[in-house]
Formats: C-alpha cells, sequence, structure tokens
C-alpha cells in the first residue's frame, strides 16, 4: 500500500494518521503537486492527493473515499462504526472540519495564483467567514466533550486534530488559539500520539 502526497496538505495527513492508527503499513511518498506533477500522476491522473495504491494496484482519491475504503478492509477498527447513529455523527463532524479545510485551501492559493491586482478581497473575507463557521461549530462540539482524543480518539477526534493543527499554523489570524481553547486542547491531546508524531509536517 502506497499513500502519495506530503503530511503538509491536511488531507493527505489524515489518510496516513488513520493508517497508522489502525496499524496498517504502508509506504509513504512525500510528492508535492508543486514540484512532482508529473509522478503523482502516475497515480492519480487527475494530479490530486492523497491518493492511495492498495496492493492489489488500484488507486484510490480523496481523502473521505480512502479512508471509508480503509477502514471497510480492517474488520476490526473502531474508529467508526459500519451503521447507526454514532456513524452519522462522526462522518458529520469529519465533514464540518473538512469543508473548512477546503476553504482554507482556496484561501491559501487565491492571492497565490492571481496577479496582486486581480485577487478579489471579498472573496477571501467570504472564505474566511467559512472557515470560521467550521471551527465555530466544532468549537460548540469540543465543548461538549465530544472529541476525547488521545488514545480514546475517533476518526473524528483524529481529522478534527489533524485540521485544527493545519489551520492555526497556516492562519493563525483565523483559527485564533485564544478564541477555540477547546481545540487547542484535543490537538494537544492527539499530537503526541504515535500516529500523528510518525505524520509530521515537511519542512
Amino acid at each position: 500500500m502506497i499513500l502519495v502526497g506530503r503530511y503538509a496538505s491536511p488531507f493527505v495527513r489524515r489518510v496516513g494518521v488513520v493508517l497508522h492508527t489502525l496499524g496498517t503499513p504502508f509506504e509513504h511518498k512525500g510528492l508535492s503537486t508543486a514540484t512532482d506533477l508529473a509522478a503523482i500522476k502516475g497515480y492519480n491522473p487527475i494530479a490530486r492527493v492523497p491518493a492511495l495504491m492498495l496492493d492489489n494496484g488500484e488507486n484510490l482519491m480523496e481523502s473521505a473515499a480512502i479512508l471509508d475504503a480503509v477502514l471497510d478492509m480492517t474488520p476490526a477498527q473502531k474508529l467508526c462504526p459500519n451503521t447507526g447513529t454514532e456513524r452519522r455523527h462522526i462522518l458529520q463532524h469529519c465533514a464540518i472540519m473538512c469543508s473548512g479545510l477546503d476553504k482554507a485551501i482556496q484561501y491559501i492559493y487565491e492571492p497565490r495564483r492571481r496577479p496582486t491586482e486581480k485577487v478579489h478581497q471579498p472573496v477571501l473575507d467570504g472564505l474566511a467567514e467559512q472557515i470560521t463557521a467550521s471551527l465555530t461549530m466544532l468549537e460548540a462540539l469540543a465543548a461538549k466533550n465530544t472529541f476525547k482524543g488521545g488514545t480514546q480518539a475517533n476518526l473524528a477526534d483524529l481529522t478534527v486534530a489533524v485540521g485544527w493543527f493545519f489551520l492555526h499554523k497556516s492562519m493563525p489570524q483565523i483559527a485564533d488559539a485564544s478564541k477555540f481553547a477547546h481545540l487547542v486542547a484535543l490537538s494537544a491531546r492527539c499530537e503526541t500520539l504515535p500516529a500523528f508524531q510518525a505524520c509530521k509536517l515537511e519542512g
């Protein structure tokens, strides 16, 4: 099994963290979409990461679909139930964070990929509002002890912790630690875990 993409991407990192948490052996190829596009296309013609090549040669893409497949192939896994209300809640909490991360990626690339005079500030402001809304929803859930983290972490805990770490590192002006104390605490409980330590950000 080969995971393609740099851990600097929260989507790649959450797949890596889950694989390590499950004890699933895999090889990591830390290819960058900025410098290794041709190599990435060998695993995913759309040139997006993460990509996961299974041992049978099948290539998977998109972190949600990858993790669904990985969990399905791990019968004894305890990160997410196969059915029921708890599964729906876990997946919804993952979706809230991943929605915020999607907007964060757009926020980061908007000024990088356009000439300065073509960057539209209202677009950035709208993206910032959406990122903040995602974090506010998750902070409210965390305040209710929704995310146990640490050795009790489920798929949502891992996803939210990975997402918070990325957002706080990339845009501390939006992911302000003073405003999201419960997410900071969740991150602290998770970042010391072996799975997180094995997937440290490059650079």
